[in-house]
């Protein structure tokens, strides 16, 4: 697939004077894929549709395409880990540091939207809505994630349980059935506690959902709802630092729509939780 300077130099002839200062800001600024177009055409001093008619010619399906594309082509063109300018450094003080991981995140949260499956997900959302009983399946890291998870659709008063141990894990999987729904996290998608209980939910009928960061790993090939994050960790952050943060996005994401589909008696349910933790304050 050709580069964005690759096609700008093939179409170079072809565009307009006003596309060409579109072109301009973005070679020369620093991290262009962060920009929205409307901040792009107020720096290029043109209209949006110029911004259109821009990524268009070049063979971009959208504005969200050019920037995913910007974004991985400066991600591949930098320094050797520790060298990049996204990498966190020692003499970085805790602004600079705040800063990057800000822009690390914004820039994940922008791949995994151009790979989002609408289709799925709205599957997903369906089927949740429906569930007997709803289980978040994490191990370590992982586990905290499947916490936050049934944290919050505890809230819509269906069954919600989430499952850390491997051994209760196997225990509740065991017992599922195709009324049941479970969200299995794992980042690398091999912990292999996880693929051996999410093969046994699946025997017993229950709808998995996977939320990973590499579709070519065994988890990802077990789900029947695959939603991957996509997100660069670098070498001064823990594993998955990124990803966490995205992989909780799924989750409010999909917990905002089951709310929003769920009618009168979900939003009840809903109020009924936080009067509830309402009373317990002062």
């Amino acid at each position: 697939m050709a580069s964005f300077k690759e096609r700008i130099f093939e179409k170079k002839e072809a565009l307009t004077a006003s596309e060409l200062k579109v072109v301009e800001q973005l070679e020369k600024h620093e991290k262009p894929f962060l920009l929205s177009m409307n901040e792009l055409s107020r720096l290029s001093d043109v209209s949006e549709p110029s911004v259109v008619r821009l990524y268009k010619k070049l063979g971009y399906a959208s504005y969200q395409e050019l920037k995913v594309a910007l974004a991985q082509e400066q991600a591949n063109s930098q320094p050797s880990v520790g060298a990049s300018q996204g990498e966190i450094l020692e003499k970085d003080l805790s602004d600079v540091v705040f800063d990057k991981i800000s822009e690390q995140l914004a820039t994940a949260m922008m791949m995994t939207r151009e790979k989002l499956n609408v289709e799925q997900m709205e599957v997903a959302v369906k089927l949740i809505s429906n569930a007997e009983r709803l289980y978040f399946f994490g191990q370590g890291l992982s586990g905290t994630i499947a916490e936050d998870g049934a944290h919050k659709f505890m809230r819509i008063g269906t069954t919600t349980l989430a499952v850390k141990d491997p051994h209760y894990q196997a225990i509740y999987a065991n017992h599922m059935n195709k009324g049941d729904v479970v969200i299995a996290i794992s980042h690398s998608g091999e912990t292999v506690n996880i693929i051996e209980v999410v093969d046994m939910c699946k025997k017993r009928g229950a709808f998995v959902i996977i939320i990973t960061s590499n579709q070519n790993t065994t988890l990802a090939q077990m789900a029947d709802i695959l939603l991957l994050t996509q997100a660069q960790e670098t070498e001064k952050r823990s594993d998955a630092m990124i990803s966490r943060m995205v992989q909780l996005a799924f989750i409010d994401t999909l917990y905002t729509r089951v709310v929003s589909i769920g009618g009168n008696t979900v939003k009840e349910a809903v109020n009924i939780s936080r009067l509830a933790v309402t009373r317990m304050k002062k």
